[in-house]
């Protein structure tokens, strides 16, 4: 019985270890993946490009593209943004419930990945 019990909570802390492996999470020392944090926390509002300027919901928010910008400018907002103090179109509340869980490196990695995978 206790065998039975033990390979029960070997198999699944196993498969917990398994799964959320794949997945970035922002906060947890890994090394900075500016793609990963933009298709985890960016990719719905922005789109996959960074082209997206409006929301296919019923509100039909507009945002604005966010392909090409300097590198260093973009990471300067999403620190504002992070920090509360920048409300650019109104999104100040959202944008730092997005960013709040970023670290600088991950903001900043986030901030070059725009910069330089989306043209």
């Amino acid at each position: 019985m206790r065998k039975i019990i033990l390979s029960a909570l070997v198999a699944s802390a196993t498969l917990l270890a398994a799964d959320s492996a794949a997945v970035y999470k922002p906060g947890l020392l890994l090394p900075a993946n500016g793609e990963a944090i933009y298709k985890h926390d960016c990719i719905q509002c922005h789109g996959a490009d960074g082209k997206q300027t409006s929301d296919t919901g019923l509100s039909r928010i507009v945002y604005a593209p966010i392909t090409g910008l300097d590198a260093a400018k973009l990471a300067k907002e999403l620190k504002d943004y992070r920090y509360g103090s920048l409300n650019k179109y109104g999104y100040g509340a959202l944008m730092k419930t997005t960013l709040v869980d970023l670290s600088y490196e991950e903001i900043d990695a986030l901030a070059e990945y725009i910069s330089t995978n989306m043209k």
